[in-house]
């Protein structure tokens, strides 16, 4: 079949978004030769062609050609800009899903609808894309349903456009300190945008926009973001965003607090309970001490030391069954902060009812175990108390005693540590820097480990071992803590050179959380489980629960399931909290570092040699950085340099250290 010749037809096509008029001079190759606006030639697709005229166009000369094209196009768009496509679809919507262009000419024209005309529509339906759909030839009449969506849908875009360009013009008024008056709707989006983008990144809900709106003010390092929102008073300068990531909040839910009001209101009962009191223990502890959970007392006897270690007995006002304890397993632990505490439980129990105060009688989990004089444990008892503490001491204070009053309790001491060492304990001493802020002030003290601390450290590691082998003795579902060997052993125990304990810390196993019970090689023990912080652990004060119910019914309170169930939940807990206290405690010390110790020589231990980089250890800190080394010097591992700091960004966490020349 002789294919029909299109010579002198003017043609609509696509070109570059937008539809053009041409005048066809002939075919080629099942192509159209066309005559362009421009006067140049094109052989042009037929699946460019959107419309064909049906009345051909004799002119024998370009110019005629050209004049032509120039006054159809000018026709079409005219009657283009009188077309109402909402109109017309109102008209069609009802009766049908498609319709050719001539048809829907005819009806929005009338009967004398022309090629101009169509093309009109063509053109008005491919500019709109709302009411009409061109395709293949054909017009497709959408939905009153799916031009309702493509309305929202546009709607939406325009809304997000706006809401760009005017956050975009705030955002660059905030960076130059201009003012610019932008919608409140406006404001209170970005801001919620930027927050959400700083503290979850790509997984914030508006990421995306966010990132692209950031990207064109110039301001997309986390660090200009965040001072974005301390100057729109969304953040403080020293906002925790860890805190803010992890949904982790202070107060407790009215429930909890109401919980405990009426627990701490009850009282706890001193049905079953011995009666200790006359026993006068003292607590030892640190001056800003609130929550008193362990308190110690002893009796020299002739062939043996009696020691009592008594330990709150929370699980009187935490029952397991109340939303008290699902807080506490679900916060993990109590988090120590520079600059705050959030407890575990309500203060009405950590810092009240439940905390061993001077003067008060509370219940408690008492172990009393005789020692030989070589500090093997001859026989111990557990026991449901009710103890009253005789006195509070701090750490200081108790440091007085030890020649004198406490000496028979520091030599025992002493004696447990150097057992476990002959059993393979593997102690790692190194200076711990405790960061305080007061008022806005960053307090920085070097804790060095006094007799006073080593003593209440190695009898509360008793007490937690005793607990472990009465629990593993009656079989009772536990929580064992345990620790590998170290990858290799570098020291044998109890030297003080820094250098050797910190290579040694690294070559340590992570501890473990066990259902039964393993060797502790960190504590050169046979089990181990911790009891001695319920007020702070919420894996003491659930071993606390077990041992206190069998002690009363014979029975644990949890099952082996529940057990396994609860270490998964602390193991989650826990992650949650080593996180906020190891990115806040750095915050902090970086702080401190910008304030303090810039542009000065710090000492510091060569750590590792990397090529062209060292890692040292800056004593005064106990932090870690890297230093460029010039070519030709050589350092060795455990070697003394200085270091020069610069470049300190707490918020960032990056810090740039040089060697002193």
């Amino acid at each position: 079949m002789k294919e029909k010749d299109y010579s002198g037809h003017l043609i609509e096509f696509a070109e570059q978004g937008r539809t053009q008029t041409a005048y066809c001079l002939g075919q080629k190759d099942r192509r159209l030769r066309v005559l362009l606006p421009t006067g140049r030639e094109e052989l042009l697709p037929r699946t460019r062609v959107l419309h064909i005229s049906k009345r051909a166009y004799r002119a024998p000369h370009r110019q005629e050609q050209l004049e032509i094209i120039k006054e159809a196009d000018n026709r079409r768009e005219a009657l283009k800009q009188e077309i109402d496509l909402e109109t017309l679809w109102e008209l069609v919507v009802d009766d049908t899903e498609e319709m050719s262009p001539e048809e829907l000419a005819e009806i929005y024209f009338g009967e004398g609808a022309d090629d101009d005309h169509a093309a009109a529509i063509i053109r008005a339906v491919l500019e709109d894309r709302l009411y009409f759909r061109f395709k293949e030839g054909n017009i497709y009449i959408p939905s009153r349903e799916e031009v309702s969506r493509l309305k929202e849908a546009k709607r939406k875009e325009a809304e997000r456009l706006a809401r760009r360009e005017q956050g975009a013009a705030w955002l660059k008024s905030l960076l130059t300190k201009e003012t610019y008056d932008v919608e409140d709707n406006i404001k209170n989006y970005w801001l919620k945008a930027l927050k959400e983008y700083l503290l979850f990144g790509d997984e914030a809900q508006n990421a995306k926009e966010t990132k692209e709106l950031l990207k064109r003010v110039g301001a997309d390092r986390p660090g200009k973001v965040f001072e974005i929102l301390v100057s729109t008073g969304i953040f403080t300068e020293d906002e925790n965003l860890e805190l803010l990531r992890f949904d982790v909040k202070e107060a407790f839910p009215e429930e909890v607090e109401k919980a405990a009001q009426e627990i701490v209101a009850q009282g706890f009962s001193r049905e079953d309970r011995e009666d200790l009191t006359e026993l006068l223990p003292v607590t030892i502890d640190g001056p800003e001490t609130r929550d008193f959970d362990d308190a110690i007392h002893f009796v020299q006897h002739d062939d043996a030391l009696e020691v009592g270690i008594h330990i709150a007995d929370v699980s009187a006002f935490v029952p397991k069954e109340s939303p008290i304890f699902r807080e506490a397993l679900n916060r993990g632990s109590t988090i120590y902060l520079p600059d705050r505490i959030i407890p575990m439980l309500p203060r009405v129990i950590s810092e009240e009812a439940a905390s061993l105060i001077a003067g008060k009688e509370r219940p408690a989990l008492s172990f009393i175990i005789k020692l030989s004089p070589d500090g093997e444990i001859k026989e111990f008892r557990l026991v449901r108390s009710v103890i009253k503490v005789a006195k509070r001491l701090t750490y200081d204070e108790a440091d007085a005693f030890l020649e004198s009053d406490f000496k028979p309790l520091y030599k025992m001491a002493e004696k447990l540590f150097n057992r476990r060492l002959a059993a393979g304990a593997l102690p790692v001493y190194l200076p711990e820097i405790n960061l305080r802020v007061e008022d806005g002030h960053i307090i920085l003290e070097r804790i060095e480990i006094t007799g006073a601390r080593f003593l209440i450290s190695e009898y509360m590691i008793l007490a937690n071992y005793v607990a472990a082998l009465f629990l593993k003795e009656n079989q009772i579902p536990a929580i064992y803590r345990s620790q590998p060997k170290p990858k290799e052993r570098l020291i044998s125990g109890g030297e003080q050179d820094i250098f050797l304990n910190f290579m040694q810390l690294r070559q340590l196993s992570r501890g473990e959380m066990l259902l039964s019970p393993e060797f502790h090689h960190g504590l050169g023990l046979p089990c181990y489980t911790t009891v001695t912080s319920p007020i702070r652990r919420v894996i003491d004060l659930i071993m606390e629960h077990q041992l206190c119910h069998f002690l009363k019914t014979g029975k644990p309170c949890f099952s082996l399931e529940e057990i396994e169930e609860f270490a998964k939940e602390i193991s989650r807990a826990l992650e949650v909290v080593n996180t906020i206290k190891n990115k806040t405690y750095r915050y902090w010390l970086l702080k401190y570092l910008k304030q303090n110790a810039r542009n000065r020589p710090l000492d510091a231990l060569v750590i590792d040699i990397h090529q062209r980089k060292a890692k040292v250890l800056l004593l005064d800190f106990m932090l870690t950085v890297d230093v460029p080394l010039p070519p030709s010097l050589r350092l060795q591992p455990g070697e003394k340099v200085k270091v020069i700091l610069k470049g300190i960004q707490p918020r960032e966490e990056t810090i740039r250290a040089f060697l002193a020349h």
